[in-house]
């Protein structure tokens, strides 16, 4: 019997460390990842900014990357999602695509407190690893912000574990 595809979408707030467990995952499995921002940047170019997109080109970003992660899941494959899932409404939706590709949804959620993943921000715009993400964002991310509920059953990485072991105890899960 063969494992079954999963889509497996890592939420939390802005500098939370959902790109750094992304990336340890798809290197850990070789699964393929999807992000909102690489798709935005493709579609528009990398000098885009936030503010300079029009809803209608947020929508086709989305849309896009929702026709990735369903392309991945039809080949067989499982994925990762680290861009998005702030509110309980977006995880609907993934569960619905998942569901649609007969694929498990894995629900993760970096539960870093919001003084730690502040100071990451402050010290991102000293030293760039990353995109930078303004006041302005932060403060309306921490606002929409919805931690996933118990009816979807997520999988908590908690401050200070660290990846590889956190991994390991959840392998037959992220498997």
């Amino acid at each position: 019997m063969f494992p079954m595809k999963k889509l497996l979408i890592i939420c939390g707030i802005s500098f939370a460390g959902k790109s750094t467990l992304a990336r340890a995952l798809t290197e850990r499995f070789h699964y393929p990842e999807v992000d909102v921002d690489e798709v935005k940047y493709e579609l528009y170019g990398s000098a885009i900014q936030d503010e300079e997109l029009r809803p209608e080109d947020w929508e086709r970003t989305y849309a896009e990357t929702d026709q990735r992660i369903e392309h991945y899941l039809q080949a067989g494959k499982s994925v990762v999602d680290a861009s998005r899932y702030f509110t309980k409404q977006e995880r609907e939706l993934a569960r619905r695509i998942a569901m649609s590709q007969n694929a498990e949804l894995v629900t993760i959620f970096v539960d870093t407190p919001k003084a730690v993943a502040q100071q990451r921000l402050l010290a991102n715009r000293e030293n760039p690893a990353r995109r930078n993400v303004t006041d302005a964002d932060f403060a309306a991310i921490l606002e929409a912000m919805e931690p996933p509920t118990a009816d979807e059953q997520p999988l908590v990485l908690p401050y200070g574990e660290q990846i590889e072991h956190w991994i390991a105890r959840n392998i037959s899960a992220l498997s």
